[in-house]
């Protein structure tokens, strides 16, 4: 989970003082808290993922002061996906259409796109040595595989959408997976 800026709680009250996120961490790190304190409450009793037997999470900075938290979930072995079919289910790593899915189609193209990077920004601050330290683009793929790590290999189809962002066209190969739950 990271912060946004542009969340109407942060922006209600920077601009009550006339000021802009950068100046005013305590408001980012109190919004933050109450986003994240409701995610893991949603997600222990939601009944998202089925049951929770127990978590644990970190928050770190982001630059320009953002917070993010990294969250880990174990779930009973009951609700454990199995299969590609039921990670397929939950999580999507596509560019969603954007008549049918305009909503959606705005979310990923303006939170979940990475980069520009590799070959077509090679200054981006994802890149050492020549290559994104994040492994993107990544690889097109027909379908979800379980790698023998235990590790999703998400589908990524060369459906021929794409996304501007920064005067670049990024396709399926540039998403950073997300959750399909509050958006199906």
């Amino acid at each position: 989970m990271t912060c946004n800026p542009t969340w109407p709680e942060i922006q209600r009250k920077v601009a009550q003082s006339n000021l802009t996120p950068n100046n005013c961490p305590d408001i980012i790190t109190r919004v933050f808290k109450i986003k994240l304190n409701q995610l893991m409450n949603d997600l222990k009793h939601g009944n998202i993922f089925g049951n929770i037997i127990g978590y644990i999470y970190t928050i770190e900075w982001k630059k320009r002061g953002l917070r993010h938290a990294h969250i880990l979930i174990f779930l009973h072995p009951s609700n454990k996906l199995p299969n590609s079919h039921d990670i397929d289910q939950m999580i999507s790593a596509k560019i969603p259409d954007k008549q049918s899915q305009a909503q959606l189609f705005e979310i990923v193209s303006n939170h979940m796109m990475h980069g520009p990077c590799g070959f077509a920004n090679k200054k981006s601050p994802c890149m050492v040595n020549g290559k994104c330290i994040r492994y993107f683009p990544k690889k097109f793929h027909g379908a979800t595989i379980v790698d023998p790590d235990g590790f999703p290999v998400y589908r990524r189809r060369n459906d021929g959408r794409t996304v501007m962002k920064n005067g670049i066209e990024l396709d399926n190969r540039f998403v950073v997976p997300y959750n399909l739950q509050k958006h199906t």
